[in-house]
């Protein structure tokens, strides 16, 4: 299956958000995960300001793929990134990557759906890396050259693409997980998650929106 082909898996949560952690618990049970060694919770990384980028959160969620990256590439290991807001499709375990390949887009939002190659990807919720091309995608971001607001990690993902177009990606059709509908740590707060009283409310109007999107998601079990 999709996740026999890498030699470690890590899932980035914040420690406050025991709420995404107990989810995600449920989706590796869900595909055969859950005791398996590979798995590993990594602290999502925290800042004080947001830098250069347009949030603290998206700062944060760039330097701890960057962090997974960099351990990895210490260990030579090809490496499964998981976002903790991370919903599996059924099924999903079952997805085979065929060819050859060193860049797996598992879950992703594209702009222009019938030339992924090209588009702009929206999304890094499910990044997987081959060995050989951990430490050069690492190398990438950390020397990352940009002008104004430093791209989130989705989008320095695309950027090291096009700078690299003999990077083999793959790209899972139907994508194998979508983002839950849930409070984000990259974006501002909204007003509404700001108070205890709408807080609740929103927490459950984005739990029924996550049982329709379920109920409507694709599957790869007939």
């Amino acid at each position: 299956m999709v996740f026999d082909f890498f030699d470690e898996i890590r899932v980035v949560n914040l420690p406050t958000r025991r709420d995404r952690r107990a989810r995600m618990l449920g989706e590796l049970r869900k595909v055969g995960l859950e005791n398996d060694p590979r798995v590993a919770f990594f602290d999502a990384l925290t800042f004080a300001n947001a830098g250069p980028f347009s949030s603290r959160g998206a700062r944060g969620a760039f330097h701890s793929q960057l962090e997974i990256l960099e351990q990895a590439a210490q260990r030579r290991h090809s490496v499964l990134i998981l976002e903790d807001d991370l919903d599996f499709i059924k099924g999903a375990q079952t997805y085979e990557l065929e060819g050859d390949w060193a860049i797996f887009y598992g879950g992703y939002y594209a702009d222009d759906p019938k030339n992924l190659q090209k588009s702009d990807i929206v999304g890094a919720h499910m990044m997987g890396f081959s060995a050989d091309i951990v430490p050069k995608v690492a190398a990438y971001l950390r020397s990352l050259q940009f002008t104004g607001t430093h791209p989130p990690i989705d989008g320095a993902y695309v950027w090291f693409r096009r700078e690299n177009p003999d990077v083999t990606t793959l790209f899972a059709r139907p994508p194998l997980g979508n983002q839950r509908p849930s409070r984000s740590d990259i974006a501002d707060l909204r007003f509404y998650d700001k108070f205890p009283v709408l807080k609740q409310g929103m927490s459950i109007v984005r739990s029924a929106k996550r049982a329709l999107s379920n109920f409507f998601r694709p599957s790869l079990l007939n």
